[in-house]
């Protein structure tokens, strides 16, 4: 192996030196743009709990983290759930959010159409994305109506069973 000299070391370095200006300086040429997206509501059409058969909608506030215009995007959604029997997409367009400004979407209705863990998946491409994921459980419609039956049966027979032991038991003497 030949020992490089002072000049192919210095000849190297500048090389290196250069190469990396270079990629600085065409990364500084793209846009700065970073969308963050976080859910301000979640409605199921079947009430408080998702069950099969219902559908799901939100309320997303996407805000514009990066000091360029977002504009002319698509943004997609995707609700999916554990076997993928349930795989409902939409595809929205973000005309324009100035930098530091933010936009209310409306996204679904989604359908579920199997019982289990679901969860809504996003994203936009080309543009950095910061979103946490949502995931549910959706329910049989029989499973909830038996909640709902048994849960108050439960409690009533508690209180009465608390009650009559409360009757039962003899006063203290002073």
């Amino acid at each position: 192996m030949d020992a490089l000299s002072i000049g192919d070391l210095l000849r190297y370095s500048f090389l290196v030196l250069l190469a990396a200006y270079f990629q600085l300086a065409s990364a500084s040429g793209q846009q700065d743009v970073a969308v963050n997206a976080e859910i301000v509501t979640k409605r199921y059409s079947s009430g408080f709990f998702p069950v099969v058969g219902s559908y799901v909608e939100y309320e997303i506030k996407l805000t514009n983290a990066g000091s360029e215009a977002v504009e002319n995007q698509s943004l997609w959604f995707l609700l999916t759930s554990e076997n993928n029997k349930t795989h409902s997409n939409g595809t929205y367009s973000i005309a324009l959010i100035e930098p530091n400004g933010s936009r209310n979407l409306h996204v679904g209705p989604f359908k579920m159409e199997e019982e289990g863990k679901h969860r809504l998946l996003a994203g936009i491409e080309g543009v950095p994305f910061d979103y946490q994921l949502d995931s549910f459980i959706v329910y049989r419609q029989d499973v909830i109506q038996a909640a709902f039956i048994a849960i108050p049966l439960i409690i009533g027979g508690a209180g009465i069973v608390a009650f009559s032991l409360y009757r039962k038991r003899k006063p203290k003497r002073v």
